[in-house]
């Protein structure tokens, strides 16, 4: 079973306005979380993702893979509800509305996530997966491709400085079934 690396339930917001207000001298911008995670140091490769998703207050996020903490916490910033860090896919992930991947290297675990994702995301589920490394643009269409398989609509594929990027919406219909 993969190792849990992180699981975070989102702080409620405060209810006064006062308190939705930043304060000045410290920039931040919610006074309901505790200084240590009031940083603002969101770097573009991992946020970029959560932004291409959408992954907002209403939204549960399962991150798999390396980074998976550090976009768990800038998932959580965005104010996302909850979600848990993996280093790999779990076999029974718990219900959410995202599956992110930041850094995929192989076919075999861009499958294994998509997979993940199948069972984890309700019809309409968000996934962005991005490939990294040698020959990413090749993992990332035989990534794409499977996802198709699996049910997957909208697949779209980013060529990116860093690597590829694998954005896609788990279909509605009733062609396919979801497995457990």
């Amino acid at each position: 079973m993969p190792a849990l690396t992180h699981s975070v339930v989102s702080p409620k917001p405060a209810p006064s306005a006062a308190a939705r207000q930043a304060k000045p001298e410290t920039g931040a911008t919610s006074l309901t979380w505790p200084p240590s995670l009031r940083s603002h140091d969101v770097r573009p490769g991992r946020d970029d993702l959560l932004g291409a998703v959408s992954a907002g207050r209403d939204d549960r996020v399962l991150v798999i893979g390396e980074s998976a903490a550090d976009t768990l916490c800038d998932a959580m910033r965005r104010g996302c509800r909850g979600g848990s860090a993996f280093r790999t896919a779990p076999a029974h992930p718990d219900p959410v509305e995202v599956v992110i991947a930041p850094a995929i290297r192989t076919e075999e675990a861009g499958q294994a996530i998509a997979a993940c994702a199948r069972r984890a995301l309700p019809a309409g589920g968000r996934l962005a997966l991005r490939a990294i490394g040698q020959g990413a643009l090749d993992v990332a269409r035989k990534v794409a491709a499977r996802l198709r398989t699996y049910g997957f609509e909208r697949v779209r594929l980013r060529g990116q400085a860093e690597g590829a990027l694998v954005l896609c919406r788990l279909s509605g219909g009733s062609k396919t079934r979801k497995a457990r």
